[in-house]
């Protein structure tokens, strides 16, 4: 069983340990497929340092990530031949036990599609920030999907291996706006058949300033990703019980992910964004950004 670690390479200051992590893997029954995204930063060099024929490397001929990151996630899957696909990150980490325990998981739950790792959050400096719940070893689709909801897991797309069939079979990793939601849903489609998921934290995430997520010149897209993502889930039979609930999440993403940190100049640009929400919820959102403002 071969698992393809698919990295899109743009940053180059953590690449290499992103790299060396995954090298340092204790089974040999994988690749490493680095597609740079028509970088600035010398992507091809820090390649070549390791001197590892078990490294291949592909430049694209435009940069594709900054226009559409989906759309480059989707592009490195032409060069993915394993039977099952990880999105690695340029800057996050690897046990060295990752891959032996995704084929060990994919041997026992043959019907999976999705094998999701544990994840630590780490800073800038690989210092530990935080732990991500320990789930039972399988969970059926409801299951699954109700973990996230209690928000029992944290998803950063790393974290999960793929079947590169079944991936293939929906169309890739769904495009969501600077895919903020992609590394949610994509799972939630893939965990059909249940998931099956790692005891350890095999998986390291980092958090840092160079990081897209914590950009906020990007919250117009991040706005259409949470609307994306939550009209997504209204479009899958099997969760219409959680419809109620799901509203209310998406309310409330809109606000602690977007809203609540603007200033007053983006405030009502970003209520306007707010597409799945009330007139009533809009001005709950007013009060409690006003209210915010009044404490601090």
């Amino acid at each position: 069983m071969l698992i393809s670690f698919i990295m899109p390479a743009f940053k180059g200051r953590y690449l290499a340990q992103a790299l060396e992590s995954i090298l340092k893997q204790s089974s040999d029954d994988w690749e490493l497929v680095v597609v740079d995204d028509c970088s600035p930063d010398d992507i091809e060099g820090i390649v070549r340092s390791f001197n590892d024929d078990r490294i291949r490397y592909y430049r694209n001929a435009e940069n594709i990530g900054g226009r559409d990151l989906v759309r480059q996630w989707n592009h490195c899957l032409q060069y993915a031949s394993g039977d099952w696909v990880v999105l690695a990150g340029d800057d996050d980490l690897y046990l060295p036990e990752f891959a032996q325990t995704v084929a060990a998981l994919a041997a026992r739950y043959p019907q999976v599609k999705l094998i999701r790792s544990r994840v630590e959050q780490i800073d800038g400096e690989g210092r530990h920030l935080w732990d991500d719940a320990t789930l039972p070893e399988y969970l059926d689709k409801m299951e699954y999907f109700k973990a996230w909801m209690d928000a029992r897991i944290f998803d950063c797309i790393g974290n999960f291996a793929f079947r590169r069939d079944a991936l293939t079979a929906i169309g890739g990793f769904v495009n969501l706006p600077c895919a903020f939601g992609t590394d949610i849903i994509t799972p939630v489609l893939l965990s059909s058949e249940g998931a099956a998921n790692t005891d350890g934290m095999l998986f390291r995430f980092r958090q840092s300033d160079i990081h897209l997520s914590s950009d906020s010149s990007k919250f117009p897209q991040k706005m259409a990703g949470i609307t994306g993502m939550y009209d997504g889930f209204s479009r899958i039979g099997y969760l219409a019980p959680f419809q109620q609930a799901l509203h209310k999440k998406c309310i409330y993403d809109y606000f602690n992910l977007v809203v609540r940190h603007v200033g007053i100049g983006e405030l009502f640009p970003m209520l306007r964004l707010c597409t799945n929400a009330t007139v009533a919820e809009k001005a709950m959102m007013v009060a409690r950004w006003i209210k915010r403002r009044l404490k601090s």
